[in-house]
């Protein structure tokens, strides 16, 4: 195993993600929590199961738009008494006034593959630049396992969407998923899906367990290696 494999089999990643019956993870790409809670995506139930999660992690990664359709990051003090880092990919960066720096006890890293100016970067403790195959260089999910390796991140929550989750299936990093089945089938041409657009190869899971909460069902996979 080469080095970069170490110091991924030292991050633990666990894909969480809400999800319908038909397997969307929101009915339109620029879906709010508001409208997503009005779809019957998420509820006080789910709200609760993610804090949990956040409580057991070192480190959030998530696509800049995931965290705006959201409206910033949740602060939440984990088990070893800090706030998790949020990994934040972006290509443009955040406005001075975006919710994502209303949170200013959460530690917030950017990932780009561009120089951003500081404008963009505003209250950001870190930013990392990767390069885009097919340039020499780290891609986004090697720059982000490393750095949070050396960062002594070592439970990461991926929160997608759909490309940053692909990237992560792709890279075959992803230990753990857990999804939240919701009670409603969208059947929308404009759903987004877990993972997209495609993969080249499949990930199998096994069943790890299953809990549901009124009509919500919880259920937790184990990736096979």
């Amino acid at each position: 195993m080469d080095e970069s494999n170490q110091r991924a089999r030292r991050v633990k990643v666990t894909n969480v993600m809400a999800g319908s019956i038909d397997g969307a993870i929101a009915s339109h790409p620029n879906e709010s929590d508001d409208q997503r809670k009005a779809m019957g995506f998420i509820n006080e139930a789910d709200h609760d199961h993610v804090r949990n999660l956040l409580q057991k992690c070192d480190g959030v990664v998530v696509g800049a738009h995931s965290v705006n359709i959201s409206g910033g990051v949740m602060e939440v003090i984990n088990d070893e008494g800090v706030h998790p880092t949020w990994v934040m990919c972006t290509r443009t960066g955040f406005d001075s006034d975006a919710t994502i720096w209303n949170s200013p006890k959460t530690p917030k890293w950017l990932v780009t593959d561009r120089k951003l100016s500081s404008d963009k970067t505003n209250a950001a403790d870190r930013t990392l630049i990767y390069a885009s195959p097919p340039a020499a260089g780290d891609g986004l999910v090697q720059t982000i396992i490393e750095a949070c390796a050396g960062a002594g991140l070592k439970r990461l929550l991926l929160f997608g969407g759909g490309y940053i989750n692909a990237a992560f299936y792709e890279a075959g990093v992803v230990d753990e998923f857990i999804v939240t089945i919701c009670p409603v089938m969208v059947g929308s041409e404009q759903r987004v899906p877990i993972v997209q657009p495609t993969l080249t190869s499949p990930t199998h899971f096994s069943l790890d367990k299953v809990n549901t909460e009124g009509n919500l069902v919880f259920v937790h996979y184990i990736a096979k290696r």
